[in-house]
C-alpha cells in the first residue's frame, strides 16, 4: 500500500472536436475538445489487468521474486469504477459551460479575475442562464479504506482516458486546455504549499505546449525562499486556474488533514469554499472514510464535500471471483495450488476483501514459497506471511468483516505510510487514531503494537513515541483517558 507521491504523465492532444445534441454545451471548444465518453464494456477493456505466470525454469530464484512483484500491476475493474468515471466525465463536462472562452462576458470576466486592483468578491462570474447561478462548481469525494484503489484508479482514468492537455484550434481560440491537475495534500494541510504544488503542476503542464513555459510557481516566495502573503497567493492560483482553462482540481490524500493543527485544517477548508465561490472549476477530494467528518455536518464546509463516492473491498461474488481467478492464475512457483474454498475463505477472513492486502498478501506467500524452498501455497504458510507482513492489520481487518463500526482506514493509513518508509507520518497517524479507540479495541491495538515492534525496526526515538502510545491505550482499555502523547508542530 504504497504512497501515490509520483507525477502524473504530461500528455498533450490537439483537439478533435465533436457533435452535440446538449444545448449547454454547443460552441464550446473546452466541452467539445474533450474525448468522446467511452461505454462500459470498452471502460472494463481498456483498465483491467491480469499477469499471468511467466515462465521461470530459467530465472534465479533473486530473479523470480522481482517477476513476483509484477502481480502489483494486477487491475480488477468494478462497476464502482465506472461510475467514477461517469462522475468525473459529467463534472469536467458541467464545470466548463459557464466559462466558454467564446462567449466576450467570459474573456472580460477572465480580464477583471487577473487585475488585482478588482476585489474578487466584487467579480461576479457570468452565467449561461439563471439556473446555473444557483449552483456552484461540482464537488466530488472519493472514499474509501486505504488499499481500495482510489487514487490508483482516480489516475487510471484521468491517465488512459483524457489528455492533460489539449491544444486548440476553434474560430480564433487556439489557446491550451489544461484538463485537469493532480497533487497531494501536505501533510500539514498549509494552503501555500498546496498552492505551490498546483502552480508547479501547471507550470510542469504548461512547459511542452505553444503556450511555452512560465514560471508561475516562483511567485510563491520571496527572493529569501519565504511564502508571499496568502491574499495574493490565492490571487494568483485563481488567475491561473481560469487562464488556462483547468478542468479539474483534484486532491489525493486529504486525510492528511486529520492530524494537521486545527486552525491549519479549518483555513484549508475555508480556501476551498473559496475556490467554488469565485471560479468554476470541480475540484475531487481523495480521502479515507473517517475524513468526512472533518466536513461539519451542520457548518457551511457540509455542503462543499459534494457527491460521496465511496470504492468498497471486493464484496461482490463477481468482483471476488475475478481476484480470485487473477491471484491463481498467478504463481510462478514448481508446485502451484488449484482453487479451493479453503484458501479463499482464509484470504478473505485476512484481508477482508481490500484488494491492495489481498494482492500484497499473495505477492508475500509465493516470494516466501521462494525462499523457503516449499515452492507452494499452504494455509499456515498465508498466516504466517500475513503476520510478519500486516502486524496492524488483524484487529482491522477482523472488525471489517464483523461490519463492527469504527476508524479501521486510520490504521490502514499507518501502514501505508510504514510501506512507504514514512516512519514519522505513521506514528502521527497512529497517535492520532490511538486517542481516540477504547476498551477491547485499545487492548487489541496495544497488542497489534507489540506485534509491530517485533516484525520492525525502529529508532531508539520512535520506541519512546510507541510506548507512549502504548500506555494511552493501555489506559484507555480500562476506561481511563489520557491527553495526546504525540506532539505535531505546524
Amino acid at each position: 500500500m504504497a504512497i501515490k507521491n509520483k507525477k502524473l504523465p504530461v500528455t498533450i492532444t490537439p483537439a478533435q472536436y465533436r457533435d452535440t445534441e446538449v444545448e449547454a454545451y454547443k460552441n464550446n471548444p473546452l466541452i467539445l475538445g474533450l474525448p468522446n465518453r467511452v461505454d462500459p464494456k470498452r471502460f472494463r477493456q481498456v483498465l483491467s489487468q491480469r499477469v499471468p505466470s511467466p515462465e521461470f525454469s530459467h530465472l534465479l530464484d533473486s530473479d523470480r521474486v522481482e517477476v513476483i512483484k509484477q502481480l502489483r500491476k494486477t487491475r480488477i475493474i468494478t462497476t464502482e469504477h465506472l461510475d467514477l468515471y461517469n462522475e468525473l466525465y459529467d463534472a469536467l463536462s458541467h464545470g466548463y459551460v459557464d466559462r466558454n472562452p467564446s462567449r466576450p462576458e467570459v474573456v472580460a470576466w477572465s480580464y477583471d479575475i487577473a487585475d488585482n486592483t478588482i476585489p474578487l468578491e466584487n467579480i461576479e462570474r457570468p452565467y449561461l442562464d439563471a439556473i446555473s447561478a444557483q449552483t456552484t462548481a461540482d464537488a466530488i469525494f472519493v472514499t474509501g479504506f486505504t488499499g481500495n484503489g482510489k487514487s490508483t484508479i482516480n489516475n487510471l482514468i484521468m491517465t488512459a482516458l483524457f489528455p492533460m492537455v489539449i491544444e486548440h484550434h476553434w474560430e480564433g481560440f487556439n489557446e491550451p486546455q489544461i484538463v485537469f491537475i493532480k497533487v497531494d495534500m501536505p501533510h500539514n494541510g498549509s494552503r501555500a504549499v498546496l498552492i505551490e504544488r498546483i502552480l508547479q503542476e501547471v507550470d510542469r503542464a504548461l512547459a511542452e505546449t505553444s503556450f511555452g513555459k512560465t514560471n508561475y510557481a516562483a511567485t510563491c516566495k520571496t527572493k529569501g525562499g519565504k511564502y508571499t502573503d496568502i491574499s495574493s497567493m490565492e490571487g494568483v492560483l485563481l488567475t491561473v486556474l481560469n487562464r488556462h482553462h483547468v478542468g479539474l482540481l483534484i486532491i489525493d490524500e486529504f486525510q492528511n488533514l486529520q492530524v494537521a493543527s486545527v486552525r491549519f485544517r479549518n483555513e484549508m477548508l475555508q480556501f476551498f469554499d473559496t475556490l467554488i465561490n469565485q471560479l468554476a472549476v470541480p475540484n475531487i477530494k481523495i480521502g479515507t472514510p473517517d475524513t468526512i467528518l472533518l466536513f461539519d455536518s451542520q457548518g457551511r464546509h457540509k455542503r462543499r464535500i459534494g457527491m460521496v463516492l465511496e470504492l468498497m473491498r471486493f464484496e461482490g461474488e463477481k468482483d471476488w471471483d475475478r481476484a480470485m481467478k487473477a491471484i491463481f492464475g498467478f504463481q510462478p512457483i514448481d508446485k502451484p495450488i488449484k482453487r479451493n474454498e479453503n484458501i479463499e475463505a482464509l484470504l478473505h477472513d485476512l484481508s477482508a476483501g481490500v484488494p491492495s492486502i489481498l494482492m500484497a498478501l499473495w505477492e508475500g506467500c509465493l516470494i516466501e514459497a521462494v525462499r523457503s524452498g516449499c515452492e507452494t501455497v499452504t494455509q499456515a504458510l498465508i498466516k504466517r506471511v500475513f503476520k510478519k507482513r500486516f502486524p496492524l492489520m488483524r484487529s482491522v481487518t477482523r472488525n471489517i468483516n464483523k461490519g463492527t463500526k469504527g476508524r479501521h482506514s486510520d490504521l490502514l493509513t499507518v501502514q501505508q505510510y510504514l510501506d512507504a518508509g514514512n516512519r514519522t507520518l505513521a506514528l502521527k497517524h497512529l497517535n492520532h487514531f490511538a486517542v481516540n479507540v477504547q476498551g477491547p479495541a485499545a487492548q487489541a491495538v496495544k497488542q497489534d503494537i507489540d506485534a509491530l515492534i517485533e516484525q520492525q525496526e525502529f529508532s531508539l526515538a520512535q520506541l519512546k513515541k510507541l510506548d507512549a502510545i502504548k500506555l494511552g491505550l493501555k489506559k484507555n482499555a480500562t476506561g481511563h483517558r489520557e491527553p495526546q502523547t504525540l506532539e505535531h508542530n505546524e
